[in-house]
This record gives C-alpha cells, structure tokens and sequence, in this order.
C-alpha cells in the first residue's frame, strides 16, 4: 500500500458577516487570498500612527478548499480514505485546528440533532 503524505484542507465556515472585500477563495484552484489593502487605507487617514509598508496581500495554496461544504463533502474529500485506512489496519488521524468558536467541532461531529448534518 502506498504511503500517503500530510494534506491540509480548509474548510470555511459561511458567516453573515463574510469579509468578501478582503478575503477571496477559489474552489477551483485551491486557494485563498488575503487582501488588506483597506487596513492600510484605514492607517493612512491616522499619520500620526507612522508609515506602514508592510504587505497587503497574502496568498495561500491548499490541497483541498471546501466553502460551503456540507458535512458529506467534507467527509468524501477528506476522510474517507484516512478512514478506509484505519479499517485496513494503517495508522491516520483527521485533526482540525483553528480559533475558538471556528466550527472544529462542528467539522468533525456535525450537529447530533440532525441526522443530516452529522
């Protein structure tokens, strides 16, 4: 059996509040861009701060980019085969990681109240 190798995966968590001016993600290039252009623009109305010529736009590559993805997508991209591995006797492990209140649990449960969500 091949060896498989650490894959990273983010999986986007729909808000009310999406930052679409400042955050762009395309699913079909496995990426996500960070564009803080306007935080600078915001700086720059306050000169007494002092010059800020740091980066404003930040590109990330991924294996995998799952934005509004239902709880099967999820597992279907991601887990299936970790999990056909362990059934075949072969070390693997899924870990989420992110901020508090981000959906980790959610992501890796669902919500136990519904079938269709879990």
């Amino acid at each position: 059996m091949p060896r498989q190798a650490v894959k990273v995966c983010v999986r986007t968590r729909p808000t009310a509040n999406f930052a679409q001016d400042a955050i762009q993600i395309d699913t079909a290039k496995n990426s996500v861009l960070i564009n803080t252009a306007h935080k600078k623009a915001m700086e720059a109305q306050h000169p007494d701060v002092g010059m800020n010529n740091s980066e404003s736009l930040f590109g990330f590559n991924f294996h995998q980019v799952l934005h509004n993805a239902s709880q099967d997508t999820v597992y279907e991209t991601m887990s299936r085969d970790v999990v056909q591995s362990v059934v075949d006797g072969t070390n693997g492990t899924v870990m989420t990681y992110g901020q508090t209140g981000s959906g980790k649990t959610f992501t890796m449960i669902g919500d136990t109240r519904n079938f269709a969500h879990r």
